[in-house]
């Protein structure tokens, strides 16, 4: 790791009032190599120069953990204050050379060529989009990736399940998103994964195919096993024939879509 660069690093986050040694701060790209790595690794064997875009990537560990793998990164994120953080988060882990960080503030039209992309990386940002506003910022996901290009959703908090994963409350989720600043005293940050997987018309889910067996893979990769995997198994068999996979009925939503 670069000394300077993670002085840098470690000087703007305290700035901005985070603890530089937390896992979720400083500790963000090593937490998503135990993790995301699993994900990209079961689907594409080897990311190396894959085109890849990073949406909403906050501390860019995703981006990252890619690049260390040979991928050509760029990250975009709404909040300036994620973008300098991110870059120097890359520039410390020795990759500020295959990571580039934007500040792109409607995620509706960005700033790239249509076409631009191989591989667009959702992790835990699409709960975050207004409700209002997904199915264009979905749209806009769809003109950037390249045909034949996957959209990888990863860590999404997933409106199905009853307890929502950021507030870890039961049944929130459920309540109408209408009523819930007047009910709940907060707005409630999940989406449905059949939602999701509409919003991108003519794709192929590829945890539907060779029966389920991409994202049951990812799972063990993933450091599930025993009895918790046959449970899985057995989930995945039953949701299958329903159009749906075991990425759906998880705390947070798994998803790989490919590009007609």
């Amino acid at each position: 790791m670069d000394a300077e660069a993670d002085r840098l690093f470690r000087e703007r986050a305290l700035a901005l009032g985070w603890n530089p040694d937390d896992v979720f701060v400083g500790g963000y790209v090593a937490w998503e190599w135990e993790r995301s790595r699993h994900a990209f690794e079961a689907i594409f064997g080897s990311v190396r120069g894959l085109r890849v875009l990073e949406l909403g990537c906050h501390l860019g560990a995703t981006g990252i953990v890619l690049a260390s793998l040979g991928a050509e990164v760029t990250g975009v994120d709404v909040s300036e204050k994620y973008v300098e953080l991110a870059q120097r988060n890359a520039d410390r882990h020795g990759l500020g050379d295959r990571v580039r960080v934007l500040h792109v503030e409607d995620t509706t039209r960005m700033p790239f060529e249509s076409g631009a992309f191989d591989v667009v990386s959702c992790n835990s940002v699409l709960e975050y989009v207004p409700p209002e506003l997904l199915a264009s910022v979905q749209k806009e996901i769809d003109r950037v990736l390249a045909p034949g290009g996957y959209v990888v959703v990863l860590g999404t908090s997933n409106r199905l399940w009853p307890k929502e994963t950021h507030s870890a409350r039961w049944l929130v989720s459920y309540v109408p998103r209408a009523l819930q600043r007047s009910v709940l005293g907060f707005r409630v940050e999940s989406v449905s994964p059949f939602r999701l997987r509409a919003g991108f018309p003519g794709y192929r889910d590829l945890g539907l195919r060779d029966g389920g067996k991409l994202l049951m893979d990812l799972k063990t990769r993933m450091g599930v096993g025993g009895r918790r995997r046959q449970v899985l198994s057995a989930a995945n068999r039953v949701l299958l024939p329903l159009g749906a996979h075991v990425g759906f009925v998880s705390p947070t939503i798994t998803m790989i879509l490919q590009k007609p």
